[in-house]
């Protein structure tokens, strides 16, 4: 399992620090690579998220700077005129972040939060050139009026999702690696206040 620390960073999303660091998705994926992998140098890290060494640095001083990755200097490495290899880890598990449910401040960051994680999903959705093109899709939109027994099992459905999710991190964690995603799966399931009106099936039909 991947390292930890007893240490726990202030994770107010609000804070200027933290918000700089989780703001970007690619932060979030090196913060993410550096959890699975465990303590990782940085050209361990660089080759993992595929950037270079110049270009990973100044994104892990963010997250360094945020209290989210903990790093050391390791032992001179001969040829290198006595410089000394970086070291980081994660230093939380999971990516919490504590927020008040009427405050207007707290919500809007959320929504900054994830509004690029949502334009990157619509973006694979709406990619036809992707693996499988069109036939390999599963896109789903719809606004009903459901039962309340309907609801129900929509969310049992997504609770089944949840758990086939969980163990496909638990499985990264245990190995230790930091695999590349091959899916995408992106569930919405939320209620609506005021008069919507409800949306058309729209299937596209893939000729033979």
């Amino acid at each position: 399992m991947p390292d930890t620390t007893t240490e726990t960073p202030n994770m107010q999303i609000s804070r200027a620090p933290m918000w700089q660091a989780i703001r970007l998705p690619l932060r979030l994926r090196i913060f993410e690579t550096a959890r699975r992998l465990g303590e990782s140098s940085v050209t361990e890290l660089a080759e993992a998220v595929g950037l270079n060494r110049t270009a990973l640095y100044f994104h892990l001083r963010q997250l360094e700077k945020a209290g989210l990755l903990i790093s050391r200097a390791g032992e001179a490495t001969p040829g290198r005129r006595g410089k000394r290899p970086r070291y980081y880890r994660a230093a939380v598990n999971e990516l919490a972040f504590p927020v008040e449910n009427d405050s207007k401040r707290d919500a809007q960051k959320v929504a900054d939060l994830y509004r690029p994680w949502l334009n990157e999903s619509r973006a694979a959705a709406l990619d036809m050139r992707s693996g499988g093109g069109i036939s390999a899709r599963r896109v789903s939109l719809h606004w009903e009026n459901f039962t309340e027994d309907e609801v129900a099992r929509i969310r049992g459905l997504c609770g089944e999702l949840e758990d086939i999710v969980r163990r496909a991190r638990t499985r990264a964690n245990n190995s230790r690696k930091a695999p590349s995603a091959n899916f995408h799966l992106g569930v919405i399931f939320a209620p609506v206040d005021g008069h919507v009106m409800p949306g058309p099936d729209i299937r596209p039909k893939v000729g033979k």
